[in-house]
Parts: structure tokens; sequence; C-alpha cells
């Protein structure tokens, strides 16, 4: 067994909390399906999946192989049972850039665009595209994460509802730039009930 095979045997998991994890990882990040953790001393992070959702693990394992010859996404080095190890990467959501009055620009915006289409041409449908799984690094660059959703076959519109959002608002020059979290919280569950609708396509 490897580092990483021991690693994950020592991590306990109810529900969603994480009960018991080896000194060697840092919780960094908590998804509807996965806990993150930074492995100590090195430049990658181990997402293990929720008990009920270990399945996804190889599902997310064999799309970022797929996705491994472009570097807007996390490099992938293995998976396993219920987990993967990706590459970390040093940087913000989208979300926490709404939280800290970071501005998201256009170039922001056409990177995640670039990503999405180079999925696409691959045979991948990109899904689940939100605030959460596109991350800002400190040199500039986007990275779409969390991918496990690339094969689902319905057509998910977070990611363009999200970018006529920035055009109608966002963008305009005396529009807010900075959210509290639970302004924030609030407007992604209206959306997700149905309240908020962006029903015009480009």
């Amino acid at each position: 067994m490897n580092d990483i095979g021991r690693m994950v045997q020592q991590i306990e998991i109810s529900g969603t909390e994480v009960l018991r994890k080896p000194e060697e990882l840092k919780l960094i990040g908590r998804g509807r399906s996965a806990v993150v953790f930074r492995i100590r001393d090195e430049q990658k992070v181990l997402k293990v999946f929720y008990p009920d959702c270990a399945h996804l693990a190889v599902q997310e394992a064999s799309i970022y192989q797929v996705l491994q010859d472009n570097n807007h996404f996390p490099f992938y080095y293995e998976g396993g049972e219920g987990y993967v190890v990706l590459e970390y990467l040093d940087g913000i959501t989208f979300y926490e850039c709404l939280r800290r009055g970071i501005i998201i620009t256009d170039n922001m915006l056409l990177q995640v665009d670039v990503a999405l289409q180079y999925a696409r041409s691959k045979g991948l449908n990109p899904s689940d595209t939100h605030l959460q799984n596109v991350m800002l690094l400190s040199n500039g660059e986007v990275r779409v994460i969390d991918v496990v959703r690339f094969r689902q076959s319905k057509e998910c519109t977070h990611w363009d509802d999200l970018k006529m959002a920035y055009d109608r608002y966002y963008q305009r020059r005396f529009f807010p730039k900075k959210y509290p979290v639970w302004f924030i919280e609030m407007i992604i569950r209206l959306y997700r009930k149905g309240f908020i609708k962006m029903n015009e396509r480009k």
C-alpha cells in the first residue's frame, strides 16, 4: 500500500463530516460530493468522496485523464477507491472573489470558456460550472475544478447564466463588486429554486 492509500484508510467520514484524518492532511475544501485535503509538504491535494458518493471517484479520474493535455484544469496524479489526487492550486474561487471584492474580468471569463470548449472537443458535456468550481490563481490564470459531472447528458446552463448576469449587471461601472456571504447565498438559493431566471441566450 502506498502513502496515499494509507492516508485514505485513516480518514473517517460520517455523512459530510470529517471525524478523523492523519496529521499529513489539512482540510481545505468541502463540497456536496467530497472533501479536499492538502497533502503536507507537497503541491498536491487529496479529494476524498463521501461514502455514498465514493463511486464518483472513478468517473472523475477518467474525466481528468481526458483533460490532461489542457492547463485550464488541475493536473491529475492518481486515483483509487473513493479518492483522486490532484495538483494543488494556489488561488481562490470566483465565489471568494465576490466576497473579497476582487474584480472578475472579461479575460477571466474567456479562460473558462476556452476550458469548457476544450472539454466539449473531447466529447464531454461541461456541467455544474459555477462560482465555487472556478479558481483564480495567484499568477492571474484561471482553472476549472470539480469536473465529475462532465459526462452527464442533460444540458447545464449554470455557466451561461453566470456570464449573462456578468454582462447585464456585474460589469456595469457602478454595480457593486463586493458582497457579504449572506447576500451571495441568498442569490444562489433563489436561482436554484427558479426565482431568478436568465432566459435570453446569446
